[in-house]
């Protein structure tokens, strides 16, 4: 049986007094602190987005399975069948709900990242090491140059197929009704196992220079040198997302690079067009970020 993965949410402690990282960032200019906190909340981000996503109903049918398999591993056959027939017509009106629109539901999401090379020059000097290695045919030492070029937000997203589970549950019952309680349990096996594992890869970087430019579009008309230096953090965030191999090709860095550039200087003059520009580029980083983000 495929283990269940559920969201763990942290308890946070509050103690009176500042921590000495807490004092230590008291001693950072806004703009380091916000640049240094944009991967926290890149990844914070994108998990609300996906819980979002997850729907209770298809949890309450696969934890309905889960539960029925016990009962039948217990010898209870007819509160197991009872239970059945409520899961089937549970997964009569899912079915009937989802028809036309989904054929799989998000049941749970584990999100994590990997803290890989953050630094341009480093990266550059892995990436040219990487491609020599490959070149003398020394693909150990390729693989592991290429396990620190790795800088990303992995998400797992589990899906309960729709179709295929409510089939395994009607079949389960059938068999149950007939006496067959080995048959009833292998088709609800089959149900439980039917939970299909999607892995989404999100460059970090490009996840980053999203934040920054948003936080810059926050505060550019107050704090202009702030918000000018989130804008050339977010400029050296796509750099390293082209180098990281995140971003193809130069042709696609350069548009965006310039529309930056083109932002510091509409901040700068104080322009009224900025506001149109922030709204741009935040456009054009999203489609980056999404034609980068690899789903398998």
């Amino acid at each position: 049986m495929k283990k269940f993965l559920s969201m763990v949410l942290a308890g946070l402690i509050t103690i009176s007094g500042l921590t000495f990282a807490e004092q230590k960032n008291e001693h950072k200019s806004k703009a380091q602190q916000l640049i240094e906190s944009s991967g926290k909340r890149s990844l914070e981000k994108q998990k609300a987005k996906e819980q979002e996503k997850v729907i209770q109903e298809a949890i309450d049918a696969f934890i309905a399975g889960q539960k029925i398999l016990t009962l039948l591993y217990h010898g209870k056959i007819e509160e197991a069948k009872l239970q059945l027939e409520k899961l089937k017509k549970k997964m009569e009106e899912v079915q009937k709900k989802y028809k036309g629109k989904l054929e799989r539901l998000p049941i749970a999401t584990l999100i994590y990242e990997i803290d890989g090379v953050s630094d341009i020059k480093t990266a550059k000097q892995l990436a040219e090491e990487a491609k020599k290695a490959i070149q003398e045919n020394d693909f150990v030492k390729a693989r592991a140059i290429l396990e620190a070029l790795r800088n990303e937000i992995i998400i797992e997203t589990q899906y309960l197929p729709i179709d295929i589970y409510k089939n395994a549950v009607d079949l389960s019952l059938k068999f149950l009704n007939k006496g067959n309680k080995e048959k009833a349990i292998e088709s609800l096996n089959l149900a439980v196992n039917s939970i299909e594992v999607e892995t989404t890869i999100i460059p970090r970087p490009i996840a980053e220079a999203s934040i920054l430019v948003d936080d810059a579009s926050k505060i550019y008309e107050k704090d202009m040198d702030t918000a000018l230096k989130l804008l050339e953090q977010a400029k050296e965030d796509i750099k390293l997302a082209k180098v990281l191999g995140y971003i193809k090709s130069e042709d696609e860095v350069k548009p965006l690079v310039a529309q930056i550039e083109a932002l510091e200087k509409a901040v700068k003059a104080k322009k009224v067009s900025t506001k149109g520009l922030f709204k741009e580029l935040k456009k054009s980083i999203k489609q980056t970020q999404e034609k980068a983000t690899q789903t398998k």
